[in-house]
């Protein structure tokens, strides 16, 4: 098995872990959507959403790693958001 082959498998293993992730955050988003709705509170919450953007940026080690991690949440929130309704 080559390098590349490896490296290969190594992502395929992590993209199964993040989905595996991902599906346990969306059922607490669903959740949190019940009870919005209950409450009658707003599916947005922008102070809400940037926090999140804040601790993610946080992990990273540099400008790009802080970037990426940014594009790829403010995507899992908005697929969050749809989740909620």
């Amino acid at each position: 098995m080559s390098e590349l082959d490896v490296l290969r498998k190594d992502i395929d293993r992590l993209d199964k872990e993040i989905a595996e992730l991902l599906l346990s955050r969306f059922a607490v988003v669903k959740e949190i959507g019940a009870v919005k709705k209950r409450d009658g509170l707003p599916i947005t919450n922008a102070g809400r959403e940037e926090e999140v953007i804040a601790k993610v940026r946080s992990l990273a080690l540099d400008a790009d790693e802080k970037d990426a991690l940014e594009t790829a949440y403010r995507a899992i929130i908005t697929a969050s958001k749809g989740l909620e309704k």
